[in-house]
């Protein structure tokens, strides 16, 4: 190899471990929500250093990924990043597809309905709709992520996804579902082995203590779940006689009218098939951006 493929290669390495290191601050940043995140805080999560944590906190600030209040100190997301998150929010055009399904079941439950969808081994809010109830479950919010099986609607997307990949995917997320959680492994492939054999994704309080989920996968073509509707209320509603049967019953339904109506705009769906869908709605939006 020459000189400068070597120099070409150990440029592109850096800057794909410099991504890498942003993507973890953004993150820690954007879990911290309204609270804001301080230096110390994300350089102990990252395990960056505190002057290389300072430096890339720096950078995002300057390109309005990032905004700091000066008062505390404290990092924030930055509305550039929202501009783009908005634009990424229509992925595929799901959000649009759900909405006359979604806005049923909260009318139906009264309850909070919620849709997401999976990105590698973590699953991701997109939708969130609040029913009329006044005890509400609001465990999740839009852009929201989760380790694949932890959740409802994070374990119907895991379940339905081939054996290697929920092997492959609990093998990861494992120690972080056993930290926060307390769900050791074995308890995540029980978990999916029970989800597969009912069809439906049940979480009776092991995320938010009181409060009962139910998941319910949207397919794809070859039978993998694309993405997940989700319904919580408070446990006790949920005991209800008949109520859950009810909910699972016009969920499994709703799912299916979302697979159609994707199908009709996409076409068979598959990974493939989403990729480029989401592709395009971001062309798309990025066209209607600049005009």
């Amino acid at each position: 190899m020459s000189k400068d493929s070597a120099s070409t290669e150990s440029d592109r390495l850096q800057s794909m471990q410099s991504l890498d290191r942003a993507m973890l601050v953004l993150r820690v940043v954007a879990s911290k929500r309204s609270e804001g995140a301080k230096l110390a805080e994300v350089a102990d999560e990252t395990g960056l250093s505190r002057s290389t944590a300072h430096r890339f906190l720096g950078a995002l600030v300057q390109a309005g990924l990032l905004e700091q209040v000066p008062a505390g100190g404290s990092y924030f997301l930055g509305l550039e990043l929202c501009e783009i998150g908005a634009i990424a929010a229509n992925r595929f055009g799901l959000r649009d597809a759900a909405h006359a399904s979604m806005t049923r079941l909260t009318e139906t439950t009264q309850d909070t309905v919620y849709m997401s969808i999976r990105h590698n081994y973590e699953s991701i809010c997109i939708e969130r709709y609040e029913g009329d109830y006044p005890i509400k479950t609001l465990t999740l919010d839009i852009g929201d992520r989760r380790p694949l099986g932890v959740g409802a609607g994070s374990l119907a997307l895991l379940a339905f996804q081939p054996d290697d990949f929920v092997s492959r995917a609990i093998a990861l997320n494992a120690a972080e579902a056993e930290r926060k959680w307390n769900l050791t492994a074995t308890q995540l492939f029980d978990f999916v082995a029970e989800t597969r054999d009912k069809g439906y994704a049940l979480n009776p309080g092991r995320v938010a203590p009181g409060m009962t989920a139910i998941g319910v996968p949207i397919f794809g073509a070859s039978g993998e779940a694309v993405a997940a509707i989700g319904v919580g209320a408070i446990t006790s509603r949920m005991e209800e006689a008949g109520r859950c049967d009810g909910i699972i019953a016009a969920m499994q339904s709703e799912a299916r009218v979302i697979e159609e109506l994707l199908q009709r705009r996409l076409g068979p769906l598959n990974a493939q098939v989403v990729s480029r869908a989401y592709r395009s709605s971001l062309r798309r939006s990025t066209r209607g951006a600049e005009h």
